[in-house]
């Protein structure tokens, strides 16, 4: 007995295989109309399966990831986000949350945002999104992030066990550009700060990737991530290149 016949390839069953023989005449012929019209049902039912399947595999390598496009460089995240391996899609309506497997909330004027998702529904549909799908803040997506918001007090959130103060490096004019050591694998990160809130304290399961200053500017807990400098401005694709992961290993589980 030969290898071949210890171990026979399993053979396709050419009724079933859309890529089998056409059902032409002569197969009409021999089975008939009925016959014809039962195995192209089993074709379609066969290759719409192989569609969900190639969908799905596509998916878990290229994440769709939506990025909330009401204020910030919300472009820019999508082309970081396309960079580093994902599908970007741009959010604006709390029912588009559902096709998503993470979401970044870009930076902007957290007051205005928050006005917008309180005013849309969008608010509590993003509390509920975020206990099952990572999201990601920057700048002002940080502070919606945050457990507590300082200078002045407003509604957040409360995904990130943090303590976040706006404003709190100054105005525009004292915006900079930064290096500094980081947890990430790779060396320094640049860190485009405008504008930028602080991270004044984090709990216990927080865990802090990047400082300035002695005061965290990259943190994580869990499938929640956030910045207080703008990433999507850098050519350095680190941070949107783990939030990926982030949501792959979401997915995975």
């Amino acid at each position: 007995m030969t290898g071949t016949d210890k171990n026979p390839q399993p053979r396709k069953n050419p009724l079933l295989d859309p890529d089998g023989p056409e059902l032409g005449d002569d197969f009409l012929a021999l089975c008939g109309e009925r016959n014809r019209c039962f195995v192209e049902r089993l074709r379609g039912e066969e290759e719409a399966a192989r569609g969900v399947e190639a969908r799905r595999l596509h998916r878990a390598e290229h994440p769709s990831i939506g990025v909330l496009a009401i204020q910030g460089d919300y472009a820019a995240h999508a082309t970081a986000l396309t960079e580093s391996g994902a599908e970007p899609r741009e959010i604006r309506k709390p029912e588009q949350l559902t096709e998503l497997d993470g979401l970044i909330l870009p930076g902007g004027e957290s007051t205005t945002i928050l006005k917008f998702l309180e005013k849309r529904g969008f608010f509590a549909a993003l509390q509920e999104f975020a206990k099952e799908k990572p999201v990601f803040g920057t700048c002002a997506g940080a502070i919606l992030l945050a457990r507590e918001v300082l200078n002045p007090p407003q509604r957040s959130l409360g995904l990130l066990d943090a303590i976040v103060e706006r404003n709190a490096y100054g105005r525009q004019i004292d915006s900079a550009i930064l290096t500094a050591e980081t947890e990430l694998p790779g060396g320094p990160l640049e860190m485009v700060f405008i504008r930028a809130p602080r991270i004044v304290s984090t709990g216990a399961g927080v865990q802090i990737l990047a400082r300035r200053d002695g005061a965290a500017t990259l943190v994580r807990q869990g499938s929640v991530l956030a910045a207080t400098f703008h990433p999507e401005l850098s050519a350095d694709r680190r941070v949107h290149e783990l939030f990926v992961e982030i949501v792959k290993a979401a997915q995975a589980r």
